[in-house]
């Protein structure tokens, strides 16, 4: 049962080119469903829809939110749909079932007014503030900011060379604010081009040798303990969101806001449209809805 897993995770990384984080993500969701159906040296042909649907169930019972049993259920169905394109399978029990319809929420998003108090806090560590300047200056994903080196930063040029989802590469501009930030840390850790960005540093911010870069929920959790400066609750990806709005608030295409985000497909990018239509929509109100 997990030499096929093992297959078919091999084949997402060598042929779809996902990242180790999405592998490792659609592993926990798999093994999850053959734990639950105790597929373990069992056979997948013996699962029907009836125990899809119990499956589901549970889901519902740990409080799941929508989003993670549909991401959950998206990761079992790939791979009864390649058990079937490798002819292990004949049916998939997945692939008519009735899903819950995901709610469409917009994103959170900072003003700009709320960035700049949070990046010229006093409290605001200079490690923290080079990884907020980044996140919401270049928009990008916690992944792609942990496996920054410093090699990727042409100051000179400025801009950053990122690798993002499907190793797909983009260049993104560096603003002259992000360019100072940069400079000032890079000077003040004494990295070198061949370290990340954001190692662990010891107490006079030197880096520590032989210390591995800060992981995805190293910094999940720095931003979230940033929320007493804010005033609620943040996480890296409100500087994603608060980006990708504030440059089609002020005027860019939104093919270019595409580019920059690393997304494949503009419909995703389109949701920051809906946002930025709020905020001229009340930004009419407060003048001519006036009583």
């Amino acid at each position: 049962m997990y030499l096929m897993l093992s297959e078919y995770l091999n084949h997402l990384s060598g042929e779809r080119g996902y990242s180790p984080n999405t592998l490792l993500a659609y592993e926990r969701d798999i093994v999850d469903f053959l734990n639950f159906h105790e597929l373990r040296n069992g056979k997948l042909s013996r699962v029907n829809r009836r125990d899809v649907n119990r499956y589901l169930a549970e889901l519902r019972a740990r409080r799941n939110a929508t989003s993670t049993l549909l991401r959950k259920i998206s990761s079992v169905k790939g791979f009864y749909d390649w058990l079937q394109s490798q002819g292990i399978l004949r049916e998939n029990p997945i692939a008519l079932l009735d899903l819950p319809k995901r709610r469409k929420t917009l994103p959170r998003i900072l003003s700009i007014t709320e960035v700049s108090r949070l990046l010229s806090h006093p409290q605001l560590s200079l490690q923290d503030k080079v990884m907020v300047e980044l996140l919401y200056a270049c928009g990008l994903r916690v992944s792609e900011l942990t496996s920054l080196t410093v090699r990727a930063i042409d100051i000179p040029g400025g801009y950053l060379r990122i690798t993002g989802k499907g190793d797909k590469e983009r260049l993104i501009p560096l603003g002259d604010v992000s360019v100072m930030v940069v400079k000032h840390y890079i000077s003040e850790t004494g990295l070198t081009l061949q370290d990340h960005l954001l190692p662990h540093l010891d107490e006079e911010l030197r880096p520590l040798t032989h210390i591995a870069p800060l992981n995805r929920r190293e910094v999940w959790q720095r931003v979230r303990d940033l929320k007493h400066i804010v005033g609620r609750e943040i996480s890296p990806h409100t500087f994603r969101h608060s980006f990708a709005t504030h440059l089609l608030e002020n005027g860019a295409d939104l093919r270019v806001v595409q580019e920059l985000l690393g997304h494949s497909d503009i419909s995703t990018t389109q949701i920051y449209t809906q946002i930025s239509k709020r905020h001229i929509q009340a930004a009419h109100s407060s003048v001519f809805d006036q009583n």
